[in-house]
């Protein structure tokens, strides 16, 4: 244990909490953002009645899984902890100083101690994040009572304060913009932030026009220059920019009321279709909203399989274009995420034909790295300008990263303050 001290060590726990799921990982991490997982645990289907999975792992050992009745946060939390403690994971709860999270969006964003305010702040924008920020909240008043350790939200808008107010702005009424804060939010900034530092820490630099593309449950891109976010695909909500999961991505405000006008719908059931009913699974039409299901589909003649497909790589090449004019010239590409690191096909389409942007894959780096961390942009230099990575994504690095830093300080992280580096 004495050695483990030396090195300013803190055992976080990491609280990823989904629409029907819970999931947890206990983390130690020192000032150096060395990492070690000291167990994982997963509740599914934990809003349903009857059986859900219970899958847990110690360390880096492989996880098991058995099927468990349980329903509701409370019971999953509990249901955990006991399994960490009678597991060995930890000695018992007191060995745990903070519980980090994951949060879309907040008052004021950065990194925060999440007390009855804040939470209270949150519940304002559940409209916005409806799909995340009501479990979300509804799950870290259960841990708050189970656990008496500080609650940490780290916001994924922080990593985007540095946007230029102009391109917050969508064109509304000016008052929609000053009266209600209707602007450029952006979001996943746990995500990009990991990718940017990995970048860095390859190029050994970080004065370079870098993209982050992250693709996975939410699927956006980030235009990075120097250090600092300059744009992003997500605007307002985390279902706009790209085709995500059931989300419908960007759209033509005036199409949406004309579909509530003419189905009679209210904004209730209007924001349940384009957030829960639209995107990938509405397209595909196969009842998953998995891609590799939906590309796997697709390959065996589905048209509509098909065209979601194309229509989700389509709208990411059109963001590659317009966030490289963005930069004015691209120096680097990482590729995060499911999707973006375990994708040989969409990482081949997405950057397909762009040597007149020096941008140029190495189709056999593509296919031998595929998950793993290596550069797959080709040597040929006359054209091909743009270094272009895999980089397998570590949310809970940043998130125990962020966390350890408010519990060290003892107060609040403001977006400014929250720079990252590997």
């Amino acid at each position: 244990m004495s050695e483990r001290l030396k090195g300013d060590w803190m055992i976080i726990g990491i609280g990823n909490i989904g629409s029907n799921s819970l999931k947890t990982k206990i983390i130690d991490i020192n000032n150096e953002n060395e990492v070690r997982v000291l167990g994982e645990a997963n509740v599914d289907k934990i809003k349903n009645r009857g059986r859900s999975n219970f899958t847990h792992s110690i360390g880096d050992k492989k996880a098991t899984s058995k099927s468990v009745r349980i329903m509701g946060f409370e019971a999953g939390i509990k249901l955990i902890f006991n399994w960490y403690i009678k597991s060995g994971v930890v000695s018992s709860l007191k060995d745990i100083r903070a519980m980090g999270f994951n949060c879309v969006l907040g008052e004021k964003n950065g990194a925060s101690i999440l007390t009855q305010k804040i939470l209270d702040e949150m519940k304002r924008f559940t409209f916005i994040a409806s799909t995340h920020n009501q479990q979300l909240i509804e799950a870290i008043e259960e841990f708050k009572r189970i656990l008496n350790v500080p609650m940490v939200g780290i916001f994924e808008s922080s990593f985007h304060y540095s946007l230029p107010e102009f391109r917050r702005l969508s064109g509304f009424p000016w008052n929609w913009y000053k009266k209600l804060g209707i602007k450029k939010n952006g979001y996943s900034s746990i995500s990009h932030q990991y990718l940017a530092a990995m970048a860095y820490k390859l190029e050994r630099t970080e004065k370079m026009n870098l993209l982050t593309i992250y693709l996975g449950e939410r699927s956006s891109i980030c235009a990075i220059k120097d250090g600092k976010s300059i744009d992003t695909s997500m605007s307002f909500s985390p279902d706009s920019g790209l085709l995500q999961r059931t989300g419908v991505g960007d759209i033509d405000g005036v199409a949406l009321l004309f579909a509530m006008n003419e189905l009679g719908l209210s904004v209730v059931d209007a924001l349940d279709e384009i957030s829960n009913n639209a995107g990938l699974i509405a397209t595909a039409g196969i009842k998953t909203d998995d891609f590799k299901d939906i590309l796997d589909t697709a390959k065996k003649g589905n048209k509509r399989a098909d065209l979601a497909v194309n229509l989700y790589i389509d709208g990411i090449r059109k963001y590659i274009g317009a966030l490289s004019t963005v930069l004015g010239n691209v120096d680097c590409i990482v590729f995060g995420g499911e999707i973006g690191e375990k994708s040989i096909y969409v990482r081949e389409k997405c950057l397909e034909n762009m040597d007149y942007m020096g941008i140029r894959l190495d189709l056999a780096r593509n296919k031998e790295l595929n998950g793993e961390l290596g550069l797959i942009s080709s040597d040929y230099s006359v054209v091909s300008k743009t270094k272009i990575y895999i980089v397998p994504t570590n949310v809970e690095m940043v998130v125990a990263y962020f966390t350890k830093k408010v519990i060290e300080k003892g107060k609040d992280l403001i977006p400014e303050d929250m720079i990252f580096r590997l």
